[in-house]
Formats: C-alpha cells, structure tokens, sequence
C-alpha cells in the first residue's frame, strides 16, 4: 500500500497559550511538497489542526 503525504516546514515556535507548535507547508516552485510512498516508510504519524 502507498500513502499520500503532504510535507511541512520544521516546527517554528511553540505557541504558550494553545500548548502546540507551529508549522506551515513546505513548497517547491510555488507548489505544495508532497510525494507518495510505501506506507512501510511511516514512522510516525502526526495529526495537524488547522488554524481558523
């Protein structure tokens, strides 16, 4: 099986009054990085919250 992934930038600061990090996207050429790989190279996986 393949996975789907959308690459970040490494985390930036942490943020005192919600407890978690920031990130944002990692691009190329403007575009959103992303790649498909065979989900045996997961390590971790890490759930995102969006910022509203």
């Amino acid at each position: 099986p393949l996975a789907y992934i959308h690459w970040f930038k490494p985390l930036t600061h942490f943020d005192r009054n919600v407890g978690m990090f920031h990130t944002t996207c990692s691009t190329q050429h403007c575009l959103p990085n992303a790649m498909i790989i065979p989900v045996y190279h997961l390590v971790q996986p890490c759930h995102l919250i969006p910022k509203f």
